[in-house]
């Protein structure tokens, strides 16, 4: 009895070792030395560090609208191209209100940047907004018919106007009712990115 008990707690504790070895690996902190990483942190495609900073000497986080124009529109006779229209002239919008959804400080949207002390700019481009299929997403398998998100992004101390870090991030939505609207579904994944910009910046 004694030995079953004795192998039984071995067992446990083995068991329990490798659910929890994952998770802390998982959680492990993000490397912000200067340097370029991939898969770095909170899931984030790429991030180049220049300058080592630290968050805490910043009082909010401001936004520049993102430049839409290297996105190609889909054709004018299609049923994609007005929802992409639209979602592009809301684009920094959406984005802003999913930084805020993960505040790690105040988020404004601004049109022009001026030099200021204990602000973090944030600036970049759409790399890529593709509407995928709803008809894929409702009649394909996992992952038909995704909508695409790529976006290139600085962030930059708002005094000295330095380059602090640059990230490429891209996010897949495939999943709503009925297929799921184009701009729901795009608003959604935008959305995404700017909660996972949040969660970059906790990490300094």
């Amino acid at each position: 009895m004694k030995m079953r008990f004795v192998a039984g707690v071995l067992l446990s504790s083995l068991m329990l070792a490798g659910v929890v070895a994952p998770v802390q690996a998982k959680h492990a902190a993000a490397p912000t030395a200067p340097g370029r990483y991939e898969d770095w942190g909170p899931d984030i495609d790429v991030v180049e560090i220049a300058r080592t900073f630290i968050l805490s000497d910043y009082d909010r986080v401001e936004v520049e609208p993102l430049a839409t124009d290297g996105v190609a529109l889909p054709p004018a006779d299609e049923n994609t191209y007005e929802p992409v229209k639209a979602m592009l002239g809301r684009f920094t919008t959406v984005f802003a209100e999913g930084l805020r959804e993960a505040p790690a400080k105040p988020v404004e949207v601004i049109e022009t940047a001026a030099p200021a002390a204990r602000v973090l700019r944030l600036r970049g481009k759409v790399l890529l907004l593709d509407p995928g299929s709803r008809a894929k997403r409702y009649w394909g398998g996992f992952g038909a018919g995704a909508v695409r998100v790529e976006v290139r992004c600085e962030l930059v101390d708002g005094a000295s106007g330095d380059v602090l870090l640059s990230f490429t991030q891209q996010r897949r939505s495939g999943f709503g009712g009925f297929g799921g609207s184009y701009e729901e579904l795009m608003a959604r994944t935008i959305r995404q990115i700017g909660g996972d910009v949040a969660n970059l910046l906790k990490q300094f």
